[in-house]
């Protein structure tokens, strides 16, 4: 039995417009079963991808040799692991760095952390420079 911390998903990439879930499926179980496939079309500039994922890691390893660099429908497509969500980066739309020059020598750290406190939660504060004050 395969450890589950061994991926199962691949990624598909560089697909034709023409290529369809189903094809992907009946070629890509021709090397083991596969669990599922989920198509992604909805970026109008990209090429379309997909994701397949395997039953079997084995499986889904015998795939991404067999697969990557393989033409379908005249393209050659690009195979290779998916990224999980917890490898992907993470949201950073409602964080931002401050940069606030010129402070008196005598302010410290604790001090920049305490004035910005008002406005949200402070990830890292941190007085460059101080260090190297005598």
């Amino acid at each position: 039995m395969d450890d589950e911390t061994h991926p199962r998903t691949l990624y598909v990439g560089n697909l034709s417009r023409d290529v369809t879930e189903i094809l992907i499926l009946q070629l890509f179980t021709q090397i083991g079963p596969c669990k599922s496939c989920k198509m992604i079309t909805e970026h109008t500039s990209n090429d379309p991808y997909c994701f397949v994922e395997f039953f079997e890691h084995r499986d889904a390893a015998a795939a991404l040799a067999a697969m990557n660099g393989r033409k379908i429908l005249g393209k050659e497509v690009k195979v290779n692991w998916a990224t999980t969500p917890s490898s992907q980066k993470k949201d950073t739309s409602n964080h931002f760095h401050v940069f606030v020059g010129d402070l008196n020598p005598e302010i410290t750290t604790e001090d920049v952390r305490v004035a910005f406190a008002p406005f949200g939660k402070i990830s890292n504060a941190h007085r460059i420079g101080q260090e190297l004050e005598g």
